[in-house]
């Protein structure tokens, strides 16, 4: 009687968590819909009710920092983005606090500290470099097949190479003596990032300008026409390819 009792009382609590992670697991996929269409802030509001049935959640909370990330590129007062980059912070934290052995997690944080890049003097953008190696590191050691942790090691090894000389002191004075990093360190992340994700935009058009930047002129070139052949997902993609457009008249 005792066992039919306790039965009879956790049954309903076991029923009633099972409907909540199927109505969070729903409001995840009505929100990644919106997030096709890029319309972020209206994923936004899905993912926060989709929090408040599991809170601690990662795929909500990696989901909601890279929606925080969109919304920073898609307000246009300095104020309005600060306020989204933080909170993109916030959850990219809260996701590596609630799951340290997930690629993404580590990968929204990296994202998130490279967006907080735009409102820091030198000194602190040179520290958040650190930290965007750092977690981009961790990703890949995760997974080594995870192409925007890959893409944003690209980014890293050609911003550090290619540094101005003010921060290139700073970042001196950081790291004591500045991390291995290089143009062609960089070139090989991109090819890497690109032979996962052969159809990204942004991973073939940024490789382009980094070529260009090298005198690769004809692997530039190459780089662009693929870009103009694929088809955008968002502003960003579309941004990409009218300038591929114009590049290749």
């Amino acid at each position: 009687m005792r066992v039919l009792l306790i039965a009879a009382f956790i049954g309903p609590i076991v029923s009633a968590g099972l409907a909540q992670a199927q109505d969070a697991s729903a409001l995840i996929k009505q929100a990644d819909a919106l997030d096709s269409q890029g319309r972020p802030f209206e994923a936004i509001q899905l993912l926060k009710q989709a929090e408040k049935i599991s809170p601690n959640d990662p795929q909500i909370l990696i989901n909601l920092a890279e929606d925080y990330s969109d919304a920073v590129d898609a307000s246009k007062s300095q104020s309005q983005k600060l306020a989204y980059a933080k909170l993109c912070m916030e959850y990219a934290k809260r996701a590596v606090a609630a799951a340290p052995n997930d690629a993404d997690a580590h990968v929204c944080l990296a994202v998130a500290y490279g967006k907080m890049t735009d409102f820091v003097g030198n000194n602190t953008k040179m520290q958040y470099s650190k930290v965007i190696k750092s977690e981009a590191e961790k990703a890949v050691e995760l997974n080594p097949r995870n192409d925007p942790a890959l893409f944003i090691l690209a980014r890293w090894n050609f911003d550090m190479a290619t540094l101005n000389p003010i921060l290139k002191a700073i970042a001196e004075s950081l790291y004591g003596q500045l991390p291995p990093a290089s143009k062609e360190k960089a070139v090989e992340y991109f090819q890497r990032a690109i032979a996962i994700a052969p159809d990204h935009i942004m991973y073939r058009a940024e490789y382009a300008k980094a070529l260009e930047s090298m005198g690769r002129a004809q692997e530039a070139k190459s780089q662009w026409q693929k870009v103009a052949q694929l088809k955008p997902t968002d502003a960003e993609d579309r941004s990409y390819v009218a300038e591929a457009i114009k590049k290749l008249r």
